[in-house]
């Protein structure tokens, strides 16, 4: 499968649906990913209690965070060569809305989901 395709999108979300609960961890977050194969490529993310509530392409109209790479940034961190804080420390990695929140709030549940999307990975065509 390619990464951001229907197919990959599907695994992903199925890979996801296991996060343990961070309580009172909800945020819905934009990841907007430049320069993928398929053009500017955005995925809203819903999260409560630190587990996915639910994964959609496009814009989220309640999105309080925007995260925004590039295509090579983005596989880097998908699979483990850099991880999204060294990418923000870099500035390749952008934050629109609470810092505090994308950095010390949502590690652990960024910590657990690429864990668990490691095996999707490993099955991704980049």
């Amino acid at each position: 499968m390619a990464i951001f395709d229907y197919e990959w999108m599907a695994a992903t979300e199925s890979a996801l649906e296991d996060l343990p609960p961070v309580e009172g961890v909800d945020a819905v977050i934009d990841f907007v990913i430049s320069g993928s194969p398929a053009g500017k490529t955005t995925i809203a993310v819903t999260l409560r209690d630190g587990r996915l509530a639910s994964m959609m392409v496009g814009r989220s109209d309640a999105a309080e965070l925007v995260i925004s790479m590039s295509y090579d940034v983005a596989v880097a961190i998908l699979t483990g060569e850099m991880s999204s804080d060294v990418g923000f420390m870099r500035g390749a990695v952008k934050v629109e809305g609470p810092h505090e929140r994308w950095l010390l709030d949502l590690r652990p549940v960024r910590r657990s989901a690429l864990a668990a999307l490691a095996p999707v990975m490993a099955d991704t065509t980049v």
